[in-house]
């Protein structure tokens, strides 16, 4: 699997709009593109995937099928979105019965263990070991640089 977040300067917000907080933060890590600003992207797909679907009731596993339906789009632009969340391993996955007869099964995606502090826990765990390998990496080049 393929680790992917953008790490750059981020400063804790200190006020209480949940919508201001929250575009700021995916802004931040790269799950949003900055192209839009304010209402816009609060009426994005990518941001109403995370309002609407996730942090509303994040226990809960959606399909695409049900994600799409929410948000009113397409399953094609579901799974781009989903792609970039499960590249920062913050959601995990898991196979849902969906008819009686046990016929009908399909994949479900929500926040990891259902909390999102536990999800960012891991995403820190993956960040830090990311830095460490290109410590290494750097080791070597330097290592290699005073021969």
């Amino acid at each position: 699997m393929t680790f992917e977040i953008k790490i750059s300067s981020h400063t804790p917000a200190a006020g209480d709009d949940l919508n201001e907080i929250l575009e700021d933060f995916l802004l931040d890590i790269g799950y949003l593109s900055g192209r839009k600003t304010g209402k816009e992207v609060h009426e994005s797909i990518p941001f109403r995937l995370w309002t609407d679907v996730f942090l509303k009731h994040p226990e809960k596993p959606r399909t695409v099928d049900e994600m799409a339906s929410i948000l009113d789009t397409s399953k094609p632009t579901i799974y781009r979105h989903l792609r970039k969340l499960k590249n920062m391993d913050l959601l995990e996955s898991e196979e849902l019965v969906l008819e009686d007869n046990g016929e009908v099964v399909k994949k479900g995606y929500r926040i990891r263990q259902g909390d999102l502090l536990t999800a960012w826990h891991v995403t820190e765990a993956n960040v830090e070991s990311t830095l460490k390998r290109y410590r290494q990496t750097i080791k070597r080049i330097n290592k290699l640089i005073e021969r």
